[in-house]
């Protein structure tokens, strides 16, 4: 496996000439996934290697990795930063000023809405085409708000 890098603040990447709009509900891991899908990459691990791309300090949350994360997509950072959790160590996390536990987030199954998904991807080929919403990721919230379909 290759050595995780650093966020180093200064860095700059260039905007990608293939990639995907940010949807405003989508973190900052659901876009970088996206973009590696829309790249063509066999995985988003690889996708980060390839054009040495900081993923552990975006996992964690990291400021100056969602910055660079919105360099490379052509997106507004502070937007990209406002639906994306920070990791404080020891299963602590924040999202904006609320607080949350490792039990908060469903990690063992990625969940979705189907009629959403239905909505946004016309074909399954195309699988970068559909954001995965913030409220996907927590374990307490078992329907959708938009289409009221339990997922």
């Amino acid at each position: 496996m290759a050595k995780s890098l650093s966020a180093i603040p200064g860095n700059t990447f260039p905007q990608l000439p293939l990639t995907v709009p940010h949807a405003a509900f989508e973190p900052a891991s659901s876009l970088l996934s996206r973009i590696a899908a829309r790249g063509g990459a066999s995985s988003m691990q690889r996708f980060c290697g390839d054009i040495a791309f900081p993923v552990d300090p975006l996992f964690r949350g990291e400021k100056v990795a969602i910055g660079q994360l919105a360099q490379l997509a052509g997106c507004d950072a502070a937007a990209l930063e406002w639906v994306s959790v920070r990791h404080f160590g020891k299963g602590h996390f924040r999202l904006r000023d609320e607080f949350a536990s490792l039990q908060s987030f469903q990690r063992l199954r990625v969940r979705v809405c189907p009629e959403c998904v239905r909505a946004e991807a016309s074909t399954a080929a195309e699988s970068w085409r559909v954001p995965r919403r913030l409220q996907w990721k927590f374990s307490s919230i078992r329907s959708c708000p938009e289409q009221d379909v339990c997922s």
